[in-house]
């Protein structure tokens, strides 16, 4: 389903600190994200939304749990570091990155202590995300049901981020 679509006038995402604060020192201020128009899965509906793995609040408690616990064995805080290692490649190869730029990326994401993960809760409207659209193929969905989309290059004037502590 493509997002002008879908009736639901938000979307929601989750993203750390750290990762927001390379968005916005390295990439311009813009943000790549997967989103869902979903805040979080409801199991109980026979209208499947998305699974835990994908809805922003469960990856919201999951990560502020990490950060709160010190866990040496945090998962999201793990697959988040190498998820801005991953996206500073992908910058380095679009020459949207210097390669100076790219190992300062690559060495914060490593060097980085677990409070600099604290999950940020993004509410992004709809309408001004189309045009940062990019369809999800079904094989990388947490779920082949779920209402997944990614948005690259969102400004971050497209967004709210919000805390719930």
């Amino acid at each position: 389903m493509s997002l002008d679509d879908i009736s639901h006038p938000i979307l929601y995402s989750t993203m750390t600190t750290l990762a927001y604060n390379i968005n916005k020192k390295y990439y311009g201020d813009r943000h790549y994200m997967w989103c869902t128009p979903y805040f979080g899965s409801d199991f109980e509906s026979p209208h499947f939304t998305v699974p835990p793995s994908s809805s922003p609040i469960e990856i919201y408690n999951t990560l502020k749990k990490e950060v709160n616990g010190v866990d040496h064995h945090n998962t999201k805080i793990k697959l988040n570091r190498r998820g801005i290692r991953k996206g500073a490649s992908t910058m380095l190869k679009l020459n949207k990155i210097t390669q100076e730029q790219h190992d300062e990326i690559v060495y914060i994401s490593k060097s980085a202590k677990d409070m600099h993960f604290r999950p940020l809760l993004c509410v992004i409207s709809r309408l001004e995300a189309v045009p940062f659209y990019h369809k999800v193929n079904v094989k990388d969905k947490a779920n082949p049901l779920s209402h997944e989309y990614i948005l690259s290059d969102l400004p971050q004037s497209a967004f709210d981020i919000i805390r719930i502590d």
